[in-house]
């Protein structure tokens, strides 16, 4: 009898300590309305300072070849 109630309280055991880590790990990944709003606001800057990036590298780009072109010109006189 004290073998039943020792396997029995062992289930009721990993029972608790399974749902209780369940509902932990589930309120962690939970993400509430001000969390959403914040990743929104990041990824829009991010696409604003990538786009500003994008536009610094053509105008690079731009100078690189109007350079080029310049001093071709002035190799040929």
């Amino acid at each position: 009898m004290g073998i039943a109630l020792i396997i029995v309280g062992g289930l009721v055991l990993m029972t608790i300590f399974a749902s209780g880590f369940d509902f932990l790990t589930k309120r962690r990944n939970k993400l509430d309305d001000e969390t959403k709003k914040k990743v929104a606001e990041l990824e829009t800057k991010v696409l604003a300072l990538e786009q500003l990036a994008k536009e610094k590298d053509d105008r690079i780009g731009q100078l690189e070849n109007d350079f080029a072109f310049v001093n071709k010109l002035l190799e040929k006189k």
